[in-house]
């Protein structure tokens, strides 16, 4: 008989050879291993749950600790704490917006406007007369003219219809219609005050052409103090429609060259 151990299943059909092996003997004997395996594990797994359940419990039954308060023998004065009031915020220093003086605004605007002084022009009667006669007194006798004999003749300019003549050379001034203080009134009445300081006075110096036609054309500033007045004295200018009556040289009307100061008074 061959050595077997007795941790092998071969010892066990050895001793149930012959015998009935569906006795509950036989199939203890064989499965006593894996039986014994089985009981080991659930046995940890017992423990282990046992474990746990027992930590669970501690945690859930862990007595409440309460702080015993703190006895003072004698009493403890509480002040009232009083609320001072917010002081207001000083910003920092800005300009502040100065509001528009009411009697200001309401002030009219004064507009000013004057041409350019006229030179005369002697004609050639005077020329003639001039010569006439001596400085201390009237001479008897016969008058002796230092002109040449003949018709005198005023010297002409040529003159076509793109010339620009200035008002020195006319023989007629243009004219508007119901006199030049209307053409003034109508720029001071039309002139927007701008938004300035009261106390100063500005001067826009304005030039201008008056057409064969009496049109003004070629609105422009020669002069602008700033603050927009340059702009608002040529919006007022192409604003009117009134026309002149054109400047003459003898009886050719010619286009003329007109500057205009207009004053602006801040009241």
């Amino acid at each position: 008989m061959s050595r077997l151990s007795i941790y092998e299943t071969g010892w066990i059909d050895l001793v149930f050879e012959d015998r009935n092996k569906e006795y509950g003997a036989y199939q203890l004997r064989r499965d006593s291993s894996k039986t014994l395996a089985m009981a080991f594990v659930s046995g940890i797994a017992l423990i282990a749950a046992l474990g746990v359940l027992f930590s669970i419990s501690n945690l859930m039954n862990k007595p409440i600790i309460v702080a015993t308060p703190t006895i003072f023998d004698e009493p403890i004065t509480v002040t009232p704490y009083t609320v001072l009031p917010e002081k207001p915020k000083t910003t920092a220093s800005s300009p502040q917006t100065k509001a528009p003086d009411e009697t200001k605004a309401n002030l009219p605007l004064v507009v000013s406007a004057t041409p350019d002084p006229t030179v005369e022009v002697p004609t050639t009667k005077e020329l003639l007369n001039s010569h006439s006669g001596s400085e201390g007194g009237t001479e008897t006798g016969t008058a002796t003219s230092s002109l040449p004999s003949g018709t005198v003749e005023t010297p002409s300019i040529p003159i076509d219809e793109k010339t620009i003549v200035n008002t020195t050379a006319l023989d007629k001034l243009p004219e508007f219609p119901g006199g030049i203080n209307k053409f003034y009134s109508y720029v001071g009445n039309n002139f927007e005050k701008p938004d300035i300081d009261g106390g100063n006075t500005y001067r826009v110096y304005v030039s201008f052409v008056i057409e064969r036609d009496g049109s003004m054309t070629d609105i422009k500033v020669i002069r602008d103090p700033g603050f927009g007045l340059g702009k608002e004295a040529i919006r007022v200018l192409k604003s009117l429609k009134t026309k002149w009556s054109p400047g003459m040289m003898g009886s050719k009307p010619v286009r003329t060259s007109y500057n205009l100061p207009i004053t602006v008074e801040m009241n």
